[in-house]
């Protein structure tokens, strides 16, 4: 429910915020955008901090057009600042467009401080207010960049067509490479038709949306690790969606709008269907029958896939005490996140401290069709394989196999 919140109050910022400052069109096509893109459905169904992020990162970018419009009232400047803050304390991608968003600011009231002064003088205060705030979280964030790297890789062209897809693709089985770049030529047609004195407000979120992606890049050169996902750039979403609204709004040729608005809703109607259908697909609930009818007071979980071995650990703490034991042993930095499993998931990052004083049934769970963990504990320990299980989710696609061994 959170994230389809947070997606429907971004929707609504369209209604209320947009449509005031640039008028009805724009904002029904910006609230029409964020409600109906395919993404929007496939977010809405996940507890992940993307949707906040870009309903903040919209407020953020509506006050900071405001403060350049000159449109200020008492509470201008709060609304900046603090949804400013808290988008830098979302995500990285939101450090990203809060820093840039108010380095471009401060950079015109500095050009313009002969009659923009109060403004420039409220602005600093603002944002030295955010630095302070954001202090606290700056060490953990050094702490991630000494890390020992992240887990996204590139592919060529797959991470191409990921980032051109993003906002159409959703659930869908297929990516739709050929509508995506069919829209993204229509948004340049019309740009170019757009008149240049009317076009300027249009063109920023274009700007900001590209210019991250380049700036992520960038990052990522210095770090030698890659950063760019497509799935991060939604921070971004409020930015792009709104300078696609405006040209949209731009657009007099009624029967092409009506077809953009058609392949929308039939790629959303296609990929939302696909989501129910796997969701709730029966077979996804064959793995905790096979442990429901084999657990036994006393046996332990074990393994070292944070995300599969979450949802066992859920699922079994529904009806049963037994431990699970999430084996970090790539010192993944998630100990304060997955206290949110306590007491049911114990965290370890040595194997010994789990198995070295226990006696008894160990349920191996496995990512994919792999035994490397079973085969880790095997070569430690005295152990004898009882049974072996394998199963595959429609949601998700996740894939379980299962290890019931006893440990002398």
């Amino acid at each position: 429910m959170f994230s389809a919140i947070t997606i429907a109050l971004t929707a609504l910022l369209g209604y209320t915020h947009i449509r005031k400052d640039f008028g009805e069109k724009t904002g029904f096509w910006f609230s029409f955008l964020m409600l109906f893109l395919p993404v929007a459905a496939q977010y809405a169904g996940e507890i992940r901090m993307y949707s906040l992020g870009m309903l903040l990162g919209t407020i953020m970018c509506i006050y900071s057009y405001r403060i350049y419009k000159k449109d200020i009232h008492k509470l201008t400047y709060v609304f900046f600042g603090l949804s400013s803050l808290a988008l830098a304390y979302t995500h990285y991608y939101g450090v990203l467009l809060a820093g840039v968003i108010n380095l471009a600011l401060f950079i015109y009231l500095i050009k313009n401080r002969k009659e923009r002064k109060q403004d420039l003088i409220k602005f600093t205060i603002t944002a030295v207010l955010q630095v302070v705030a954001y202090l606290p979280w700056l060490i953990v964030f050094v702490s991630h960049l000494k890390g020992t790297g992240f887990w996204i890789t590139l592919t060529f062209p797959g991470s191409i067509y990921e980032i051109l897809t993003v906002q159409y693709k959703g659930n869908l089985a297929f990516q739709p490479i050929i509508l995506s770049t069919a829209f993204y030529a229509y948004l340049i047609y019309m740009v170019n038709k757009t008149p240049k004195e009317e076009r300027k407000p249009g063109t920023w979120g274009f700007i900001i949306y590209i210019g991250i992606i380049f700036l992520v890049l960038v990052i990522c050169g210095l770090l030698h690790s890659v950063i760019l996902l497509s799935r991060y750039l939604l921070i971004l979403n409020g930015a792009f969606m709104f300078s696609v609204a405006f040209f949209m709004a731009k657009d007099t040729n009624k029967w092409r709008i009506i077809s953009i608005c058609v392949i929308i809703l039939t790629l959303s109607t296609i990929s939302n269907n696909k989501t129910i259908k796997e969701n709730y697909s029966s077979g996804n609930r064959e793995f905790i029958e096979y442990i429901d009818a084999n657990i036994q007071e006393g046996d332990i979980i074990l393994y070292s896939g944070a995300i599969n071995g979450a949802v066992i650990t859920t699922e079994v703490s529904h009806s049963y005490d037994n431990v699970s034991y999430f084996y970090n042993k790539e010192h993944w930095g998630v100990h304060e996140a997955y206290k949110a499993f306590a007491p049911y998931m114990v965290i370890e990052e040595d194997l010994s401290k789990i198995l070295n004083d226990y006696r008894g049934r160990i349920w191996i769970v496995e990512n994919e069709n792999t035994h490397s963990l079973y085969e880790e504990i095997a070569e430690k320990y005295t152990v004898n394989k009882i049974d072996e299980k394998q199963f595959t989710d429609m949601y998700k696609d996740y894939k379980y196999t299962f290890e019931l061994v006893e440990k002398d």
